[in-house]
């Protein structure tokens, strides 16, 4: 089954964007990307997909359900909240951004990782090599008879292992940034890990604020513009307070009192500013611009990321190289013991 890669649903977005933005209908948009050349089939799965949905009645955001698991339920709510709200290319918008900056971010990891690659490939071969020699050699003809087989055996195992430790906490990973769209508890742990953790947090701000900035252009209900942004900003903190707020709207409190209600869910100086904007009527002005600082302050934080995560692989392939080395060191002292031992 087809996937994309971010940089290509980046570009999907960017097109459908700018065909929003011209007012052209999506049946028509999607049928002219459709009469592209060279269209890969992952991608003519989503247009597909959506000109399929329409054609039931239903909304441009669950039509993008229609493409399988190439589209994620994340996409589904962002563009369904925007297309609620009246402002579907700005929930476009928001998706090429997210998935360009998530490109550009994994490009500098695997860049910053290919040197720690290397030294890994080159360090667990060589050591296994010295250290497996060393414990099979025995003048009196006793040792191993295949030490380069034994060491290739050895070696084979190890990279095993460091690929399996990998699998699994990328897998885990990824289960983990799932459930978290749900989890307020799973979440929180998440926004806890260094340099990851700020990621997340800008990530969900910027799309609150900007899901909720459209819900206010549109007239909405404020406790379902609250809750709408909050389970489009995929943060399971944030849908929970959310959902705790809009309660709190409903029963005739205001916006400020449903953001203060769940004070460890929201930063300190966005709910001051909100106070303020709500007391002299510019929450949408406000809103739009903390859209911007959290839009800036996620380039900056990804930017940050995709400069540590190789310096961390680094640190931890050297200390694990230090490892090897130092066992294939011990692994040559026995050897010279034994050779200074050794009786003819």
């Amino acid at each position: 089954m087809g996937s994309l890669s971010a940089k290509a649903k980046s570009q999907i977005y960017s097109n459908l964007e700018k065909y929003a933005r011209s007012g052209m209908g999506m049946e028509k948009a999607c049928e002219s990307l459709l009469g592209q050349r060279g269209v890969p089939g992952a991608e003519r799965r989503i247009y597909k997909g959506i000109l399929k949905g329409l054609g039931e009645g239903r909304g441009i955001g669950e039509s993008l359900g229609c493409a399988g698991n190439v589209v994620s339920s994340l996409e589904e709510e962002v563009v369904t909240a925007a297309e609620s709200g009246g402002m579907l290319e700005k929930g476009f918008g928001h998706l090429a951004v997210y998935f360009r900056r998530i490109s550009k971010t994994r490009r500098q990891v695997v860049k910053g990782l290919t040197y720690p690659l290397v030294l890994l490939h080159l360090a667990v071969p060589v050591t296994t090599l010295a250290a497996t020699v060393s414990n099979n050699f025995a003048l009196d003809g006793t040792g191993g008879a295949t030490p380069f087989r034994d060491s290739l055996i050895a070696s084979g195992k190890a990279m095993l292992i460091i690929y399996a430790i990998i699998v699994v906490v990328l897998a885990g990973g990824a289960i983990l940034h799932r459930l978290s769209r749900h989890s307020g508890f799973i979440d929180v742990i998440l926004n806890r890990v260094p340099i990851l953790g700020p990621v997340r947090k800008y990530i969900a701000m910027e799309r609150f604020t900007q899901v909720f900035e459209i819900f206010l252009h549109a007239g909405r209900k404020m406790s379902d513009s609250i809750h709408g942004a909050g389970k489009a900003s995929g943060s399971g903190i944030l849908r929970s307070a959310t959902k705790k707020g809009a309660g709190i709207i409903e029963k005739g409190g205001n916006v400020t009192e449903a953001l203060q209600a769940s004070r460890r869910a929201f930063p300190k100086d966005f709910i001051r500013g909100m106070a303020a904007a709500e007391e002299s009527g510019q929450m949408d002005r406000e809103l739009a611009e903390w859209g911007r600082f959290y839009s800036d302050a996620t380039g900056e934080a990804m930017e940050s990321l995709a400069e540590w995560t190789p310096k961390l692989f680094y640190w931890g392939i050297l200390l694990f190289v230090a490892y090897l080395i130092i066992k294939a060191a011990l692994a040559y002292r026995d050897l010279i013991e034994r050779l200074l031992e050794f009786s003819f």
